[in-house]
């Protein structure tokens, strides 16, 4: 595995880069794992030493009752951090029970992170007054999806809900999924990335970023985009001035060697955002990816040569 420990990582370009980048997916396909195999596995990340990479548990707000039964795996230090997709707009009111039941078994050992939203979701800001009755502290992530019109429609429903709330919404986009028309063309992604930078929009991905540089793959019989790929080219969107056409090239390359980790700065190519600058755009622009796996991203992470570079004291 690619450790903090053994490389001794401490303030490096890749430890911003990496931290908490992981938002752990194990109930969906591909791996589409059973809730007690997830849950196991998720916990037994927390005890190794690569588990300042991983982020929330992600979960369907309609199988939350179903963790009670593992609340003595967690405690106020070692909480269960979870991210919770809701169910459709007419199911809230199902959705906030549920939310309340897990709230009140887990207390202080369970830790509300984050909100997502579907695509077909009729978001509005009296949902956050709703949710705010149980929790505080939480992200609300609006997943977006189809043609270049309904994109444009939902990023202008986002920024103006952002508009009319004390509580901003980011975005949510799929990268992939386990058929080849899943998978967005680079031009597109490109483009969301651009459009949720000019409207200040902050921004998660899911699915399909398996492997840090984008590959042709037999299993889905297309190209899957790179995760290394996407959050080089989302930094270097929010932190340096860069158009479409170059968001792109960073997406589509496929050569490592043109990604380089220093101590202090991430290079692609001519570009270069020092250690700081990839600090702050993952904390407010490029939030985390979900994944169905956490083993095999960092596993192939830690064989490119890329992340060896100064980084042997």
């Amino acid at each position: 595995m690619l450790t903090k420990v053994k490389v001794n990582w401490k303030e490096d370009a890749v430890s911003h880069f990496m931290t908490e980048l992981i938002d752990y997916a194990g109930l969906f396909p591909p791996a589409a794992l059973p809730l007690k195999e997830a849950i196991l596995n998720y916990h037994s990340y927390f005890q190794e030493e690569d588990s300042w990479m991983l982020g929330p548990f992600v979960i369907p707000a309609s199988r939350l009752r179903e963790l009670e039964p593992f609340r003595d795996l967690f405690h106020e230090q070692l909480p269960l951090r979870l991210s919770i997709i809701l169910s459709k707009s007419d199911e809230l009111r199902t959705d906030l029970d549920a939310i309340q039941h897990f709230t009140e078994i887990y207390q202080t050992a369970g830790l509300i992170e984050g909100i997502e939203v579907p695509p077909s979701y009729q978001l509005n800001s009296g949902i956050f007054d709703k949710l705010d009755q149980f929790i505080s502290g939480y992200r609300i992530y609006s997943e977006i999806a189809g043609t270049k019109e309904q994109l444009d429609s939902s990023l202008e429903r986002i920024q103006m809900l952002n508009q009319d709330s004390a509580r901003s919404v980011g975005v949510k986009f799929r990268m992939g999924g386990i058929t080849a028309n899943l998978f967005p063309s680079t031009k597109t992604a490109a483009y969301i990335i651009h459009e949720c930078k000019r409207l200040g929009l902050s921004l998660k991905f899911t699915a399909g970023l398996h492997h840090p540089i984008r590959q042709y793959r037999q299993e889905v019989e297309t190209f899957m985009h790179g995760f290394v790929n996407v959050f080089t080219a989302s930094i270097m969107t929010y932190s340096l001035t860069i158009t479409e056409e170059t968001i792109e090239a960073i997406l589509l390359d496929e050569n490592p060697d043109h990604f380089t980790f220093s101590t202090n700065a991430l290079s692609w190519r001519n570009l270069t955002v020092t250690s700081k600058e990839i600090n702050t755009a993952r904390n407010v622009f490029a939030l985390s990816y979900g994944s169905c796996s956490f083993d095999e991203p960092r596993e192939d992470l830690g064989e490119l040569a890329l992340f060896q570079k100064e980084l042997v004291r």
